[in-house]
């Protein structure tokens, strides 16, 4: 696991004063941002054993994560719809009081899920999820492997997010806007690379802090700097 701390060098120099502390929670919050809008922090839960009767379950998630959407679902080898709060009970108005083979399935929150109709037997291993993932508000950590892979875009977002402040002696609303476009463009690469879209593609990438280009950046008030 990479820490979040270790990513505040790479920040520091465009907040200059800025506490640690804050630099952390902010990389932390980008970090959420960029999974939430992208899904490209992706993992396949270990299979989970269904119980007769019993419609709600946990994700065994890795620690330090929330689930924050299901990406698929099969049960016993067939593919479960997900379906909405509503369109469950319109079209499954007593759907506590029956049980069958799952066909749907619901997100209540980060840890839990429900399977409808209520299974009507134990199926051991039986009912595969693939889910997108965030860090938890409570972590210091982020998979290494994530981490690394989306360096340019976690940084991006965490300095738009500090240059946005009211105020700071690091306020810069000008720079902000231009680090923003800057994250949502990763954004958009992570999102493609999340679906498998760039495969064979090749990528050229140079990183030189969390510069605009490998040539300009933005010092303190929007003026570029030079290299």
């Amino acid at each position: 696991m990479a820490s979040f701390d270790s990513l505040i060098k790479d920040v520091l120099p465009y907040v200059p004063g800025c506490p640690d502390s804050l630099i952390e929670t902010t990389l932390r919050s980008a970090t959420i941002e960029l999974c939430e809008k992208s899904n490209a922090y992706t993992h396949d839960l270990d299979p989970i054993t269904t119980i007769s009767g019993t419609y709600e379950y946990e994700f065994d998630q890795p620690s330090g994560t929330d689930v924050h959407q299901i990406l698929w679902a099969t049960y016993d080898g067939n593919d479960l719809d997900p379906i909405s709060p509503r369109s469950l009970e319109l079209n499954y108005p007593d759907w506590r009081d029956k049980s069958g083979i799952p066909t749907v399935y619901l997100q209540k929150t980060p840890d839990t899920f429900w399977l409808v109709p209520v299974p009507n037997a134990k199926n051991v291993n039986g009912l595969l999820l693939n889910v997108a993932l965030k860090p938890s508000r409570t972590t210091n950590s982020i998979d290494t492997n994530f981490s690394n892979d989306y360096r340019d875009g976690i940084i991006y977002g965490a300095v738009y997010r500090l240059l946005r402040m009211p105020s700071k002696e690091w306020t810069d609303p000008v720079a902000s806007a231009d680090y923003f476009n800057l994250f949502q463009a990763q954004v958009s690469d992570a999102e493609l690379r999340g679906r498998g879209g760039n495969i064979g593609v090749k990528r050229t990438v140079k990183y030189k802090g969390a510069g605009l280009s490998p040539r300009k950046r933005y010092g303190r008030y929007g003026k570029e700097l030079d290299y």
